[in-house]
């Protein structure tokens, strides 16, 4: 699926370790144009084998649930989850252990636990919910939709309530801060709100936007473009302290980013495009991933890659590197980049997932 940059012996060493170190994993037989010889086609990653960074483990979703650790090119599977047959399952590494939300055949439906390493077994925490992990401590924020209104409930890692409040309409959390809960919500007007809470009482903080569309949500800021913008919008990053915001333009023919990651000090801005139909869905023109330096307010591509039609590259950070993941229709492919050390390029680490296209993420571990 890729093109090959290194002499081929070195990848046969590469992946030969990785194929020998893996913990059992019910997987599929990798498909046979897989490997160096593999095609041009979508999605691709050009760069330089290597292994990644110490420490650096990445959790994977979708039907194949597995944790890889790139510095070793081992995998092993998740704690405490059990799949049945067809079951997938979306996966949020917390501070208490991991959050899955999980689908089988046939229902669309899911169902969300907590899976705790050290005490089995998972803690239900409910159907078709929204889950994100306290600022501090342990706690989840779990939302449950009902007719006309949400309820949030901060719950504890054993499953205990510990208090709850209702908002009216259709309330996201986001993420929360050392600021406050930040939510996506739509109410009866239909207009798309992103407010800053009170995580206690649900009272509102702060709005921080309008008829807006949420890319990403840092600990301290909030990025996002604008509804009605079609094509080439600036990306809008709302501090969350004071909402003070600053407009960053993207560079002419771009598209709009479908997703986005803070890096952990705050000083970048990774955002994914996705890929597009054109010509009547004859002509894909490949997605591709960039990099704002929030300071200077230049935008740089990462080099080397591509995704498929709507489909955006998986963004996360380890330390000042971002990770990236991009996905075919039968397994995954890792890399990562250092956006202050351009010239090293693209690096293709040692993790090829099986997964599948819709439902498979790789993220930071």
């Amino acid at each position: 699926m890729r093109r090959w940059v290194i002499p081929i012996i070195a990848a046969v060493v590469l992946f030969g370790y990785v194929a020998t170190h893996r913990d059992p994993i019910e997987r599929p037989d990798p498909p046979a144009a897989a490997g160096p010889s593999a095609g041009p086609g979508l999605p691709r990653l050009t760069g330089t084998e290597a292994f990644g960074p110490p420490g650096l483990k990445v959790l994977v979703s979708g039907r194949y649930p597995q944790i890889i650790d790139t510095s070793i090119g081992h995998s092993g599977p998740v704690p405490g989850l059990q799949l049945a047959p067809g079951e997938r399952a979306a996966l949020l590494a917390v501070p208490a252990g991991t959050v899955a939300a999980v689908t089988g055949p046939g229902t669309s439906r899911i169902r969300t636990v907590l899976l705790r390493p050290v005490a089995p077994p998972p803690v239900p925490l409910g159907v078709d919910v929204t889950v994100v992990p306290a600022h501090t401590g342990t706690d989840l924020f779990v939302a449950t939709r009902r007719a006309g209104s949400t309820s949030v409930a901060q719950v504890r890692a054993d499953g205990k309530v510990r208090r709850r409040w209702t908002a009216g309409g259709t309330l996201t959390p986001l993420r929360d801060t050392a600021a406050g809960l930040v939510a996506g919500q739509v109410g009866d007007l239909q207009a798309a709100q992103l407010r800053l809470l009170d995580p206690a009482t649900g009272a509102e903080r702060r709005r921080l936007a309008t008829g807006r569309i949420q890319v990403a949500v840092g600990p301290d800021a909030v990025a996002h473009v604008s509804g009605t913008c079609a094509r080439d919008c600036p990306v809008t990053v709302t501090r969350l302290a004071d909402g003070v915001s600053r407009d960053y333009r993207m560079p002419a023919g771009t598209g709009n980013p479908a997703r986005g990651a803070f890096s952990p000090d705050g000083r970048w801005l990774a955002l994914g495009v996705p890929g597009q139909y054109r010509n009547g869905r004859l002509v894909v023109v490949p997605g591709f991933a960039e990099v704002v330096d929030l300071a200077a307010g230049t935008v740089t591509r990462v080099p080397g890659v591509e995704t498929e039609a709507e489909r955006s590259a998986d963004l996360s950070w380890f330390r000042d590197t971002l990770v990236l993941g991009v996905w075919s229709d039968s397994r995954g492919q890792v890399a990562a980049w250092t956006p202050s050390r351009p010239a090293d390029g693209l690096r293709i680490l040692p993790a090829d997932p099986p997964g599948d296209e819709a439902l498979s993420t790789v993220t930071v571990l």
